[in-house]
């Protein structure tokens, strides 16, 4: 598999983890049953939002993945895998909701306060996306240093800069590029030829 394909897979893998994270993070972990009704307790009020913390993790990683070079992103790549076995670790184990948590829950509902929980099997869902992370966090801690830059990919194919051109100056500083260099093509007063004055022609 080529190195295009490898980046392709780590990107799509911490991207449905990272919105599969939120998805299943929000949905009901538990349904707490009083006097013959029930109130669903999210995956965020289970685990203290920490279900939802280790999704803002991955996104804000994702995010700043794009920003980094090699060594950086073989950094953030191992940040992402271990918040990726956290997420699964939330997931298997299922937090039970704080007792107040379901207090608060059941009083939109009911005025019991003698109630039961059930699991769903949401909280799977969510060991299933962080898995996708974990996945996604290795193969970039791992490969990123075969992986071309924004930077290099750039500078091997752009060649020197119209300073002209606010486009092309634009892309440059967007890929980190000094359009100054000296690889830099003049702007267009300093390469129009001085025109000979009046005085000089007669001269000659």
């Amino acid at each position: 598999m080529t190195a295009h394909r490898w980046r392709t897979m780590a990107y799509a893998a911490l991207l449905v983890g990272t919105v599969g994270a939120f998805a299943t993070g929000a949905q009901p972990w538990w349904q707490a049953g009083a006097g013959g009704t029930t109130a669903p307790l999210t995956g965020t009020a289970s685990s203290g939002s920490l279900s939802q913390a280790l999704a803002v993790v991955t996104v804000a990683g994702l995010l700043l993945s794009l920003t980094l070079a090699a060594r950086g992103r073989q950094v953030l790549g191992a940040v992402l895998f271990l918040a990726g076995a956290g997420m699964v670790a939330v997931g298997l184990t299922r937090p039970r909701p704080a007792a107040d948590v379901v207090a608060e829950a059941l009083r939109t509902v009911t005025l019991s306060v003698e109630y039961t929980l059930t699991g769903t099997g949401w909280p799977w869902a969510y060991a299933v996306a962080g898995l996708l992370v974990a996945l996604g966090g290795a193969l970039l801690a791992v490969l990123a240093p075969r992986w071309e830059t924004r930077r290099s990919r750039f500078e091997r194919g752009a060649g020197p800069i119209d300073l002209t051109d606010a486009t092309a100056v634009w892309k440059a500083l967007d890929a980190g590029v000094d359009p100054t260099a000296g690889s830099a093509l003049p702007s267009a007063e300093q390469d129009a030829p001085q025109e000979a004055s009046p005085d000089r022609e007669s001269q000659g």
